[in-house]
């Protein structure tokens, strides 16, 4: 899906600058490497506007659900986590969670791939060839989201008492 037009892209800047700061700390990511993580996820979920798949790649399949569209057995594992945790999946929280599980566990050698990038182009491809493994790539599309959500990030006003936005 292309990026929206500017105006549509709020929705999307704002969680960029929710989430950014928070992947930075929790995950030790520089600010390239996060806006390579969040275009990835953007441009999986339509700039964060669906937590369901609209036509899924795999016939019959529930498709992907969620902050990074998690499909098959990736999905059940994920539905797992927050039912053991008594969370909804459909939270945005536990939406976050998983995503810091499981690039601290089964994905760990994505973030650590992801964590060795020093361009915004090179952060954005090590989460499609290492962490979302798409059917369909769409790379400049993906660079085209991780470029928005640089912006917003660099965007971002910090409030000296939490250091978040």
């Amino acid at each position: 899906m292309p990026p929206p037009a500017p105006a549509a892209q709020e929705p999307f800047a704002a969680a960029c600058r929710r989430l950014g700061p928070r992947l930075m700390r929790d995950l030790g990511l520089s600010d390239l490497q996060a806006a390579g993580l969040l275009g990835n996820l953007g441009h999986e979920t339509g700039g964060f506007r669906r937590l369901q798949e609209v036509a899924p790649a795999v016939p019959g399949s529930r498709g992907g659900w969620g902050l990074a569209q998690w499909t098959g057995p990736r999905r059940v594992a994920m539905e797992a986590w927050c039912r053991a945790r008594g969370l909804d999946p459909a939270d945005p929280e536990a939406g976050y969670g998983y995503l810091c599980a499981e690039l601290r566990g089964t994905e760990a050698s994505a973030l650590a791939a992801l964590r060795a990038t020093t361009t915004l182009a090179a952060a954005a491809e090590a989460v499609w060839r290492r962490y979302e493994r798409p059917g369909v790539v769409a790379p400049a599309r993906r660079l085209a989201w991780a470029r928005r959500a640089l912006a917003a990030l660099r965007e971002a006003p910090v409030t000296p008492a939490s250091g978040r936005p």
